[in-house]
């Protein structure tokens, strides 16, 4: 039986993320980023829960419970305390281990 984490990315997972990539930096919240796609959520919670691990953090993506997200703080004070339950982002770097045991960061 294959795990969450071991199963590929879909091509649907693999184009948010270069939604995200090309948004480098901006939090979004599960839903937003569904609906700033024209998606379904469900697909993109599985990848959120995938982006909190430290294999995600390596490959330049991050997520949080209960994080900002970009579109909500657009929206003004009132909305922008709203918080996503899984909020995620690309960070529009990736850290490449070194063999020292250390990680410096590149460019994508």
């Amino acid at each position: 039986m294959m795990t969450m984490e071991a199963m590929p990315l879909s091509p649907e997972e693999m184009w948010a993320l270069q939604f995200l990539d090309r948004h480098s930096g901006d939090w979004y919240c599960t839903r937003c980023w569904a609906d700033a796609m024209r998606t379904a959520v469900r697909p993109l919670y599985r990848l959120s829960v995938l982006m909190g691990t430290d294999q995600a953090l390596l490959a330049g993506y991050e997520a949080k419970a209960d994080g900002p997200c970009k579109v909500h703080e657009a929206k003004g004070p009132r909305a922008g305390g709203v918080r996503g339950t899984r909020c995620v982002r690309s960070l529009g770097k990736v850290a490449v281990p070194r063999n020292d045991g250390a990680a410096k960061e590149v460019g994508r």
